[in-house]
């Protein structure tokens, strides 16, 4: 198996993994974790010489260097143990990073035998002594993947710029989109709590349910009618983790220190349009929103607040 979920922040793809990955009964020690980010190496996957302080006694030290295996390896030599158990290799974030230069060699790994008797195994193999070293059921140093071994990552759409993934590299996994409706499907819904929206500077509001609030923001942020900004700016239900026991005001606190930013950074300054707006028009900047929306002071445009009394009463 080798399977990207991918979907808007928030929405729960990390927790899908980790669901999927329990419901198949498989012991942590058979789950091997990392996140990818700019920094990150083929030295970090794979494994690097490092330098390590030795005793050599009498309080004498000298430095020497060994080998340290990076998660990718680890995994790898776990899966050839027992090839009859599966081995899960889980790589959050992976657009975060640069997947060529992160993979290296191992790409052409990714390619495996769908028939004959070899299935699931790499259909091609690259020579790594350092690698094969360690594990026994690797005569030589010709490496490839066994088909107990599985790759899972996660992408978020809105960081799909980050590092551009090539064509060659994403048509050797599957892709598996996780949604922004919210979970589950019917009521009662999780992570939901009540948000005070503020209709003008009169102290007049409502209260809308987070999975109203969010729905339509992401309506308002991809709808051609609207921003069009498409779905890689929209947000999932779990963009903020509300504790539903917590007072109304923390959950306040949160919006303002979560969500706000986001669409400030993310949605209002990216929209090419001059004509709508999220927020009101006499907010000019960020500092302005923060403040007006500490005070309860009206922070949306009046056409969000159309969309928002369209999506309520299902007219949207």
């Amino acid at each position: 198996m080798q399977i990207i979920y991918y979907g808007a922040p928030g929405t729960g793809k990390s927790h899908s993994v980790d669901e999927y990955i329990k419901s198949l009964g498989i012991s942590e020690d058979r789950v091997f974790r990392t996140t990818f980010h700019p920094e990150y190496t083929y030295s970090d996957f794979v494994g690097q010489l490092l330098p390590t302080v030795k005793s050599t006694g009498a309080g004498n030290s000298q430095i020497t260097y060994e080998y340290s295996k990076g998660v990718f390896t680890r995994a790898l030599e776990k899966a050839y143990e027992d090839t009859s158990k599966m081995v899960f290799l889980v790589i959050e974030e992976m657009s975060r990073g640069d997947c060529a230069a992160i993979f290296g060699d191992i790409f052409q790994l990714l390619d495996r035998e769908t028939q004959g008797m070899n299935v699931g195994y790499s259909k091609f193999f690259i020579n790594n002594e350092i690698i094969a070293e360690d594990i026994i059921a690797i005569p030589d140093d010709k490496v490839k993947l066994p088909p107990n071994f599985n790759i899972i990552g996660t992408v978020n759409t809105s960081d799909q710029n980050v590092f551009v993934m090539d064509t060659a590299f994403k048509r050797r996994f599957d892709w598996e989109y996780i949604s922004t409706k919210p979970v589950p499907t019917v009521k009662p819904y999780k992570n939901n709590v009540d948000i005070r929206v503020y209709r003008d500077n009169n102290n007049n509001y409502q209260d809308v349910s987070w999975v109203d609030l969010y729905g339509t923001l992401n309506k308002f942020i991809s709808d051609t009618r609207f921003l069009s900004l498409g779905e890689d700016k929209q947000l999932g239900q779990f963009f903020i983790k509300f504790n539903e026991n917590a007072a109304a005001s923390e959950h306040k606190e949160q919006v303002k220190n979560k969500l706000l930013h986001y669409l400030w950074e993310d949605i209002q300054k990216s929209s090419y349009s001059t004509e709508i707006f999220l927020f009101d028009e006499s907010l000019t900047s960020f500092s302005e929103i923060y403040d007006a929306f500490e005070d309860d002071k009206k922070i949306f445009s009046d056409r969000f607040l159309e969309c928002l009394d369209l999506w309520l009463n299902n007219s949207l």
